[in-house]
């Protein structure tokens, strides 16, 4: 659950999340003022499916990213029962 914590701390350190597809996963880029503070490709499907719901067209932005970041808790809670879920079927 590496990528999770470093998303949380991404979250923190910025204001607007960049992603994109890529072969690897979701490459996502977290940007504040214009500069990237952050750069990584997750590569955990059901992160990078419940992250890419949270923004659209590549971009989480405004309200959509005041909530990850005050939610991130129950995002992630989200994310591990899932996880867990996928495990145990």
């Amino acid at each position: 659950m590496k990528e999770l914590k470093r998303i949380e701390d991404g979250l923190k350190k910025s204001n607007t999340l960049l992603y994109k597809t890529d072969d690897k996963g979701l490459a996502c880029s977290f940007v504040n003022g214009g500069l990237v503070v952050d750069s990584f490709v997750v590569e955990d499907n059901v992160i990078a499916d419940a992250l890419a719901k949270k923004g659209m067209n590549g971009v989480v932005e405004g309200s959509n990213f005041s909530m990850l970041r005050n939610n991130y808790d129950w995002f992630s809670l989200h994310v591990k029962t899932k996880k867990l879920y996928e495990t145990l079927k």
